[in-house]
């Protein structure tokens, strides 16, 4: 399964293509049955512009990009994602359709672009010069249960990419993806023989404009009240992954 994410600002076009392919758990042989999950294996990160000149390191020193275009070769700094951001966004989703809303800021919840490494042990996650940051699962699991339902029963997994493509700009989109959560049933014996196509099942488009910084939230400041040993579990977020919900291994 492949899933194509792209955000365009200016002459610039950032475009994101996760690959998962069929996995099976440990013990069980490949192509005995039909696969029991979906594991990333590979993602490609595409920066493309309207110049002469492709957007290389070299070509961006020699030729800086104008203003208002991206300039995707720069150093960004983990502190430029910690901000007070406002703006716009859109969502889609097959029950409402096509929606905008007005982004006067982002609360800690929704501000997923500032947890680089996910909100799940699930999460794969790579970030890039040039202020990039792309999530997807590690694994999407296969349903055990019959498509009678529509395939109501699979469980939507979340694709991310997030773009600074200024330092005062931020782009995020996100895809909710269903994948082998349909399953096709033998009529016979009602035994699984394959899955329906993955489908998007919602999507979100984030343009948004830093309008300020955050007080009290600023990594320096927790670091040092967490020296000064003032700093709660709450005000804290300690870096390492989560335990996984259950000890599959996957091969």
């Amino acid at each position: 399964m492949s899933t194509e994410l792209a955000l365009v600002h200016g002459d610039g076009r950032l475009r994101v293509i996760f690959y998962h392919a069929p996995v099976w758990e440990k013990g069980v042989e490949p192509n005995t049955c039909p696969p029991q999950g979906l594991k990333v294996y590979r993602a490609t990160v595409c920066r493309e512009a309207l110049r002469p000149l492709p957007p290389t390191r070299s070509n961006e020193q020699d030729q800086p990009p104008t203003e208002g275009n991206p300039t995707f070769n720069r150093p960004v700094p983990p502190f430029a994602w910690h901000a007070n951001w406002s703006g716009t966004s859109w969502t889609w989703g097959e029950t409402r359709g096509d929606e905008g809303w007005k982004l006067d800021e982002m609360d800690e919840l929704d501000s997923w672009h500032g947890r680089p490494t996910g909100d799940t042990a699930n999460t794969w996650n790579l970030r890039l010069p040039g202020g990039v940051l792309i999530q997807c699962p590690r694994i999407i699991r296969a349903s055990e249960g019959s498509d009678e339902d529509g395939g109501l029963n699979g469980m939507a997994e979340l694709m991310r990419v997030a773009w600074l493509p200024t330092n005062d700009r931020l782009l995020r989109l996100e895809a909710s993806v269903l994948a082998m959560d349909r399953p096709i049933l033998d009529p016979n014996d009602g035994a699984i023989v394959g899955f329906q196509p993955p489908r998007l099942g919602s999507l979100r488009t984030d343009v948004v404009r830093k309008v300020g910084e955050l007080e009290g939230v600023s990594l320096l400041e927790r670091e040092r009240k967490r020296k000064d040993g003032e700093a709660n579990e709450e005000e804290l977020v300690k870096p390492g992954r989560e335990e996984m919900e259950d000890d599959t291994v996957w091969e």
